[in-house]
């Protein structure tokens, strides 16, 4: 009779064991990483472990899935506050690949790379690691910030080539900009990027990585006359107007030390409408800045007579640095004509 009490008695506590298994439970959460793990200032953060070979990328992908979207733990590793552009694809160094970063910074992040920071360091030195030094391939001054990294060429950072690998001068991006920096078939003084752009004092500068879809023109001093003509660039027609390093300037007789010379009340340049990308064709011909002699100049069947340090009796410019330099020689003087001070012309 016990034993049947007791076994009848186990029977109850079992059932009532197993009733209570079938109760759903709250679910207990356990931490898969330590604490800090996604902080790149702690001791565990991740990165830390991926570099000392403790965890590697299939360790991540067992539970975020090959493509690091969530897999089975259903947290993606490009979710916001994360990695926005890591882990990179293979070829992203290799510039044969169809992965190959700079095309993926082209057409992904604008040519903005100061999210590549986060991991390869301010001073893209890899912060310790020699495996993601960037400056192993970008050897030049400004690593990957160089200028002439994402346009220009070893020589300067005027394309060609531009952001896209663009090399013809009839391209929009290219143009004229060589033949204005390096040209010395008129004149030799200074060109530089600052009479035409407002050239950004460091890559992060407000207005240099923006949305626009081209560079902003922003002419200088010297290219609107002092402020004095209507300098303007028109992106449509990619042409340039009342420019004066082209002939859009006007010199007043009520101004002058040579009334004289004047048969109007100004000396004017021809001040013709400047095409960017077709080439010369015949924009920069002696003659097609100014008359020879200018409109409203007296005649002269040469320009060395008042103009000796500049040209010879054939036209030909014998000392280019003081041709479109902001100044007029005359009789061996030298007139500015602009209000801010130009550089030295001794030469």
């Amino acid at each position: 009779m016990m034993r049947k009490r007791y076994i009848g008695l186990l029977l109850i506590l079992g059932l009532a064991v197993f009733s209570g298994c079938l109760d759903k439970k709250d679910s207990v959460s356990v931490s898969t990483h330590p604490e800090g793990w996604s902080e790149q200032a702690s001791a565990d953060f991740h990165g830390s472990a991926l570099l000392d070979k403790s965890l590697n990328e299939e360790n991540c992908q067992s539970c975020h899935g090959a493509d690091y979207l969530g897999g089975s733990s259903g947290l993606s590793c490009y979710s916001a506050g994360c990695h926005s552009h890591y882990p990179h694809p293979m070829g992203f160094a290799n510039s044969n690949s169809g992965d190959f970063h700079a095309d993926y910074i082209s057409e992904n992040l604008r040519w903005d790379i100061g999210s590549c920071q986060s991991c390869h360091g301010t001073d893209y030195a890899g912060n310790g690691a020699p495996e993601k030094n960037c400056l192993t391939c970008h050897q030049t001054a400004g690593g990957p910030e160089a200028c002439n990294l994402c346009h220009g060429n070893s020589e300067n950072a005027a394309p060609p080539s531009d952001l896209y690998g663009n090399m013809a001068n009839t391209d929009k991006a290219v143009g004229a900009h060589q033949a204005h920096l390096t040209g010395d078939t008129w004149s030799t003084f200074a060109n530089q990027c600052m009479n035409c752009h407002t050239v950004p004092a460091a890559y992060s500068a407000p207005g240099h990585i923006d949305d626009t879809p081209h560079a902003e023109v922003n002419f200088s001093n010297l290219a609107t006359f002092d402020g004095q003509s209507a300098t303007a660039y028109n992106s449509d027609a990619s042409s340039c107007a009342n420019v004066y390093c082209h002939g859009g300037f006007e010199f007043k007789k009520d101004e002058s030390q040579y009334p004289w010379a004047y048969t109007e009340d100004a000396i004017s340049g021809n001040n013709p409408t400047l095409y960017w990308n077709v080439g010369n064709a015949g924009q920069t011909l002696c003659g097609s800045c100014h008359g020879l002699p200018p409109a409203g100049h007296i005649t002269a069947q040469t320009c060395d007579g008042c103009h000796a340090g500049v040209v010879d009796a054939n036209f030909n410019i014998i000392n280019k640095y003081l041709h479109i330099n902001g100044k007029v020689d005359v009789f061996g003087t030298q007139l500015d004509l602009l209000t801010k001070p130009l550089a030295s012309t001794e030469r």
